[in-house]
């Protein structure tokens, strides 16, 4: 399996069969393989997950499938498109690829994705947002929300594309943390960094512990081979 890492929040995963491209918004990019099946996951309407551009992929010559959270726009989708629409805590497959979502702790869903004998998580904006100047209570309840959803996870993924976001200042990982306590993840992809890839570094001394992959992302696009 190779991913392909395009920037913020956005990735593009190949496997045997598929072509998977999450959360991209900066308009057309080069496929590897025109053969393979494309599906696109969007995982809410917030401007640096989402782009009516994605749309755009509809004429891939394998074929286009759009999986999208419910609180996307249907107006936005042109007709005759393949899409399933999912909001939280359901599933789905699509071209043979079982898809759960879990709730964001901001808006949309996280996805889970069981294809070829793999675990994928892709988590949106589903993270512990531990602000400065929220209140205590809001940060408390913040963090059971993340951790209830977490309680839904498999206890073992091959992959998981996490946010650690610089704008939280010393909270960063508290999501990423939160994870490697419930659950076995082989290797943990960071995202939502605003182009500071200095946080994966530092992910890597803070979880010195971890004995999975941390990938190192300093450059988009940028491709790396999962096993």
């Amino acid at each position: 399996m190779n991913c392909t890492y395009l920037g913020h929040s956005a990735f593009l995963v190949e496997s045997e069969h598929h072509l998977l491209l999450f959360d991209h918004t900066t308009g057309p990019i080069g496929l590897p393989s025109a053969e393979k099946p494309l599906v696109v996951f969007a995982s809410h309407r917030h401007g640096d997950h989402y782009s009516q551009s994605i749309f755009g992929f509809a004429s891939h010559p394998g074929g286009a499938n759009f999986v999208l959270s419910d609180d996307i726009p249907a107006s936005d989708v042109p007709s005759g498109l393949d899409v399933t629409w999912m909001g939280v805590h359901e599933r789905a497959e699509v071209l043979g690829i079982a898809v759960a979502t879990l709730r964001s702790t901001d808006e949309g869903v996280a996805f889970i994705l069981d294809l070829e004998g793999m675990k994928l998580y892709y988590s949106g904006d589903l993270n512990h947002w531990h602000w400065d100047g929220e209140s205590e209570a809001y940060n408390s309840a913040m963090a059971t929300a993340y951790r209830a959803e977490l309680e839904r996870l498999p206890k073992s993924l091959d992959i998981a594309f996490v946010p650690v976001d610089p704008r939280l200042g010393k909270a960063y990982s508290l999501g990423a943390k939160d994870l490697l306590q419930r659950a076995t993840v082989k290797t943990l992809v960071p995202m939502h960094f605003w182009g500071d890839s200095t946080v994966c570094s530092r992910l890597r001394r803070d979880l010195d512990s971890y004995e999975g992959e941390i990938v190192q992302l300093d450059k988009s696009p940028y491709t790396w081979r999962i096993a």
